[in-house]
Parts: C-alpha cells; structure tokens; sequence
C-alpha cells in the first residue's frame, strides 16, 4: 500500500503533537514543523498532498498568505485549516483560495474523529459532509 503523506504546520508544538497523535498506528506518513517557509518548501519539493495548517507560523505571516502561496505552488494540494481564531473575513479570504475544510482545534474525542474523517476524504478526493 502506498504510503500517504500529511504535513502538519503550526507554531503551536502542544497542538502538532497531539494532531499528529491522531494519525499513530495508521497508514498515513505525518510530518510535522513551526515554519510556514519550511512548510511551503517542502510542498515545492514534494508535493505534498494533504496539509494540515494552523493558524500561526515562526514566521510573522498570517495563514491567508500561506495558504495563497501554497495554492500557487500546487493547484491540487488540500489544505485543511485548522483555526478556533478566525474572522468571517478571514475565512470568505481563504475558501476563495481553495482551502478544502475549516475545523476548529481538536479539543474532545468527537474532534478527533471529525480531523480523521476530514483526512481520510480529502485522501480519496471526497468532500468532507
């Protein structure tokens, strides 16, 4: 079985850590990292096909422009938001760019299961319901 890759780009190390807890013991590849450079580069480099992306970077660059430049470096990529801290403006900014969901931080079991299935649509190409 092909692996499949998550990248997961957030300032917050409690909050990588315990997203990419979610995706232990399965068949998914999880990399994880505080910097939205790094994040970008290595979407350029590998294309990496499903991005878990908070809403703070080492970086003083906010998440719209991230997203912005993640989708002119790969059209195809998903990009799953995850934010508790968003504007109405914010959020109409980053659909028109193409984000592929908006979920709250995991907080509670059902959380979970929502990033999960969330993952695991955007893995198959599915929209998330």
């Amino acid at each position: 079985m092909k692996t499949r890759q998550i990248l997961i780009a957030d300032r917050d190390k409690k909050t990588r850590s315990n997203v990419s807890k979610l995706f232990e013991n399965t068949h998914y590849e999880v990399e994880t990292t505080a910097s939205a450079a790094y994040a970008i580069a290595k979407i350029v480099k590998n294309h990496e096909p499903i991005v878990i992306l908070g809403d703070s970077f080492e970086e003083r660059i906010s998440s719209v422009d991230v997203i912005a430049l993640m989708r002119k470096c790969n059209k195809n990529l998903r990009i799953i938001l995850v934010s508790d801290d968003s504007s109405l403006e914010t959020l109409r900014r980053v659909r028109e760019d193409g984000i592929f969901y908006h979920a709250l931080k995991p907080c509670c079991v059902e959380d979970n299961e929502e990033l999960f299935s969330v993952v695991a649509c955007a893995m198959e190409g599915l929209q998330p319901a």
